[in-house]
């Protein structure tokens, strides 16, 4: 990018001269947020007005930038400077993007010995007050079975960063040194709370994103998403085997061979059932509706019940 004397900046950003570099960067996060194209998808009019503020912040962001343009402008040197700024990239830079942007130039011409490493020292960095993306969070959330089966919502704890509350989020105390909460990083870790909205016969491993739950960005910028992945708990009794449920009860030899009632306990209630007479070990009674749900879905798999005999049974 080139200094262009021709245009005013101050008047793109709508700031005033005198205005402080604090003010300047207050401004420009609140026009970013506006017109950033993730938030105006398919305007052109947006795109160009944000190319726009982009530009002039790059300029009046910058102490040293500002001095020179004011310096150029005050004695009406109507051009643009040949002097290249620190982002050599002509298109402007997303300042929503995840983490820092780098650029990495290649060996140079001059350059011979395939062993030599290349030049870092060309290596540019994204502007750091400019808006970015918080973290994305990814966690392993553990589902006991029968809210797997059944749908239910679940509270999940866990830490993420947070807009320092102290500084705002601006990074510094109102003379402009370092926030002494957060030290100058805006941001502080805090725990949070979630109440996770788990779907009816979801699958394990099956990954649930909540947007906006996760880190909090920077410089203004749009907090970041929540994965969790579902990792169901193991049932003492039951087994899903799609959407049935199964469960290996066992009764006394007397109840399997003259048969008569049995209670017996389901996803969500309990219920008796009939043993027939000369009930053998293996043998199953089907209860249709009361297993798993489908996957978002309402219609449920069947319960299964496998009948073991033992003689140490009470029932």
């Amino acid at each position: 990018m080139k200094i262009s004397t021709e245009k005013d900046y101050y008047k793109i950003l709508g700031v005033k001269k005198n205005d402080k570099t604090k003010d300047i960067k207050t401004r420009y996060r609140e026009l970013a947020r506006k017109y950033h194209p993730d938030t105006n998808q398919g305007s052109k009019k947006s795109e160009e007005t944000f190319k726009r503020i982009s530009e002039a912040y790059e300029v009046l962001g910058n102490a040293k930038n500002r001095k020179e343009y004011d310096s150029l402008r005050a004695n009406g040197r109507r051009h643009s400077t040949g002097r290249p700024s620190g982002n050599r990239n002509e298109s402007y830079s997303d300042p929503f993007d995840f983490g820092r942007q780098y650029t990495r130039q290649g060996p140079r011409e001059s350059q011979q010995d395939p062993f030599s490493q290349p030049p870092f020292a060309d290596e540019t960095v994204m502007d750091p007050n400019m808006p970015s993306r918080g973290f994305d969070l990814q966690f392993m959330v553990k589902v006991p079975f029968v809210v797997a089966a059944l749908g239910g919502q679940i509270p999940y704890t866990y830490e993420k960063h947070v807009t320092c509350p102290e500084c705002r989020g601006s990074g510094t105390d109102d003379y402009e040194e370092p926030c002494t909460v957060c030290r100058g990083k805006q941001r502080v870790v805090e725990t949070a709370t979630l109440d996770i909205d788990i779907p009816s016969g979801v699958a394990d491993q099956y990954t649930l994103k909540f947007p906006r739950q996760g880190g909090a960005g920077r410089n203004g910028g749009p907090l970041g998403d929540l994965m969790a992945k579902v990792c169901i708990e193991k049932h003492p009794h039951f087994k899903k085997i799609k959407t049935d449920v199964h469960s290996v009860v066992t009764i006394s030899p007397k109840l399997a061979e003259e048969g008569g009632p049995l209670e017996i306990q389901m996803l969500d209630s309990t219920t008796t059932i009939h043993v027939e007479e000369g009930t053998l070990t293996g043998e199953e009674f089907r209860i249709p509706g009361a297993g798993s749900t489908q996957p978002w879905g309402k219609k449920r798999g069947d319960f299964v019940v496998k009948f073991q005999i033992d003689e140490n049974s009470e029932k």
